[in-house]
């Protein structure tokens, strides 16, 4: 680089130096010079590097013949730096690399700061900022509270997740303070700054104060920092100490963080954060910077993310090939809403998180495209518990416990657990983003879900009996979570025994008029689920109902059609068979049609028809006969999953006709002794 130095030059020796409070031989030499210019590599926008009106340091002589600039103090007299990087990653503040031969080492120990300004221009993060440093006119003693000087930002975080969390953060800030001794308390604020700019067409407009001198060395010389930054949505405050930025404990300061989406982080910060609704968050914040190793620890913090509560502490340490994100996170309260949190995933119709100014797709799938280049800017590793989870109609789960992996681009909740419905659900879920599309597999079991938990908002289930059990394998491919459901093959089984519901519901479903007349008049009663089976075929998305039956001591409803994850949509037609005598029994078919947010239940008009047609002419003959066309006389069918899973395996996987498929004479023995089957 270019160096000039256009005023005077001044050098004196020295043969001391004082260390640790006592003087050693330390021969060297205390140079100054007036209006010194650094030039800048030929590629940057601007001349040079750094301007100063002087620059003031101490040089020790020893350590040249070793090839090392030992500089144990600085002073920078109004310097004004431009730093400039390009998306190659050169930059203007390398001079040399440490792995060229014959290189030389600089080691700073201390920086005197002064009035100035600072150019920051870097392309990789599409940052253009400019900051400008005054002194204070008075110097503000660490910790003192100025009158009008509390940041927005403080106070709308603490509203947010509450004055307990930020209470307690408080406490152990002054217990830490408390231990320190007047050696090594913090000295005054002496500087104020201001920084304007935009990063990626966001503005910036921050501004804060520091101490006057910089100790890079010596972790017993705290310097005081305080920060209050606007980013585009995102807000930061912050308050404390840097020490020796290489030292285990060099940074050690309270955080205050706000914004409409964590990631919106990830160009602040480098932080691959998923998208998620608006967030605000209180913590600590310690660890140490190094060129080859910076390792920072968010402590004890509280956040809210949209409706749900976190709590926690991370880990973030630099790496080769990746950075690394490890830690524990627990949440008292989540909404369905804001498990992309967890997964990495924008809301489920395919909006941004907190973006209102496009209309909502209508999904229930989670349909917003992964953001593949960023799960390969960091690895995770992250073990989250919840105690409760819930949506606008409660849904009963409860007691998530799941790692969260996200390694070379492939992201992973495995092992996934959690409660639900009195029950207990084992799960895992695997994206591989290295795939071209996106590849992934969902895999479940549910054991023991209760159906009255289950089915708590609907009407002649809420009060059942019985128990659910499922599993399912699915695999596909796609870049979001909808796609890859959309797309996939696999299977879906589902099991209920020991059940009992609603016999108005079940007089519904068959349209057996006369006995729900009958129903309403004496009241509704608890019959008997015998069985319930559903196993699907997945193929291209579209799941096949290759047994669907529900049987119960007064009908049995077989059900087939389909299920389509792809558009979501339901397509299913349900054959009500009745058994013992009903009255009026219309008997038709009935369609399940709509989407996964609204389904709608229809009478199929053309066996309603003809059914009635023949109640008319039967009437004109005879009225007493016309109730015999809308009379059901049910056939025998056994009250036992296991004969009905027999059946179902003997006809090849499709659902028998109940009427045909008469039971063997040892199920019809049973069935005529027994209560109905707990198998």
């Amino acid at each position: 680089r270019d160096v000039a130095i256009d005023g005077d030059l001044k050098t004196s020796w020295h043969w001391h130096a004082v260390r640790d409070g006592a003087q050693v031989w330390a021969p060297g030499l205390q140079v100054s010079a007036e209006k010194v210019r650094i030039g800048n590599p030929e590629w940057a926008k601007k001349r040079a590097f750094a301007q100063l009106e002087g620059i003031e340091l101490d040089l020790r002589l020893l350590p040249l013949l070793g090839h090392a600039v030992v500089i144990p103090r600085v002073r920078l007299v109004k310097p004004s730096l431009d730093f400039e990087r390009r998306k190659d990653d050169s930059n203007t503040w390398t001079f040399a690399s440490s792995g060229q031969s014959g290189a030389w080492n600089a080691e700073v120990g201390e920086i005197e700061f002064d009035a100035g300004d600072i150019a920051i221009a870097d392309a990789q993060r599409d940052l253009d900022v400019h900051v400008e440093i005054e002194p204070l006119d008075v110097p503000i003693p660490f910790g003192q509270r100025v009158e009008g000087d509390d940041p927005t930002t403080r106070r709308g975080v603490i509203q947010r997740v509450g004055k307990t969390a930020a209470r307690r953060l408080h406490e152990a800030a002054e217990s830490r303070a408390r231990k320190r001794t007047v050696e090594n308390s913090p000295p005054p604020y002496r500087f104020g700054w201001t920084a304007k700019g935009t990063m990626r067409g966001a503005k910036i407009d921050g501004n804060g104060r520091f101490g006057g001198v910089l100790a890079l060395s010596d972790s017993n010389r705290p310097f005081p920092v305080r920060a209050d930054i606007e980013v585009g949505n995102t807000e930061i405050a912050l308050t404390g100490t840097i020490t020796d930025p290489t030292s285990p404990d060099a940074i050690d300061m309270r955080l205050w963080i706000s914004g409409s989406n964590l990631a919106d982080l990830y160009p602040i910060a480098g932080l691959s954060l998923p998208q998620t609704p608006s967030y605000a968050s209180v913590g600590r914040l310690s660890g140490h910077f190094h060129p080859h190793s910076t390792s920072l620890k968010y402590e004890d913090f509280t956040a809210r993310v949209g409706g749900s509560d976190l709590a926690g502490t991370l880990t973030y340490k630099s790496g080769d090939p990746r950075a690394t994100l490890t830690g524990e996170v627990d949440s008292t309260l989540l909404q369905v809403e804001d498990l992309g949190t967890l997964v990495g995933v924008n809301g489920a119709d395919g909006n941004k998180a907190g973006d209102t100014s496009r209309p909502r797709s209508g999904r229930v799938l989670p349909s917003s495209p992964f953001d593949v280049q960023r799960w390969n800017a960091m690895d995770a590793d992250v073990h989250f518990t919840g105690k409760q989870v819930v949506r606008v109609i409660e849904l009963p789960i409860h007691d998530v416990d799941t790692q969260i992996v996200m390694k070379d681009g492939k992201l992973m909740l495995d092992p996934l657990r959690f409660g639900m419905a009195g029950g207990t659900v084992k799960a895992s879920l695997h994206i591989d983003a290295n795939t071209k599309p996106v590849e992934g597999t969902v895999a479940l079991d549910a054991q023991r879900l209760l159906l009255r938990k289950l089915f708590a908002h609907t009407d002649g289930l809420s009060t059942s009996e019985g128990e659910v059990s499922a599993t399912t394998r699915l695999a596909g491919s796609g870049n979001s979570i909808a796609s890859i459901l959309g797309t996939s093959n696999g299977s879906l089984k589902i099991l209920m025994t020991d059940g009992q519901v609603s016999e108005e519901l079940m007089e519904k479903a068959g349209l057996n008029v006369g006995n729900l007349v009958l129903t309403k008049l004496t009241g509704d009663r608890r019959i008997a689920i015998d069985c319930a089976v559903a196993d699907f075929t997945a193929k291209d998305g579209s799941m096949t109902s290759d047994v669907f039956v529900f049987d119960t001591e007064n009908a049995r409803i077989d059900i087939d059609g389909h299920i389509r994850l792809s558009d979501e949509s339901v397509d299913l037609t349900a054959h009500p068979q009745t058994k013992g005598i009903r009255l009026l029994s219309l008997r038709s078919p009935l369609h399940i049609e709509g989407s996964f947010r609204h389904v709608e239940v229809s009478v199929d008009k053309k066996q309603l028809l003809l059914r009635g047609g023949a109640a008319i002419g039967l009437g004109l003959v005879a009225p007493p006969a016309a109730l015999l066309a809308l009379t059901a006389l049910g056939g025998d069918t056994p009250k036992s999953c296991a004969g009905l899973i027999e059946q179902v395996k003997q006809s090849g996987g499709k659902t028998p006709d109940s009427k045909k498929a008469a039971p063997s004479p040892i199920d019809r023995s049973t069935n005529a002794k027994r209560k109905p089957s707990r198998d």
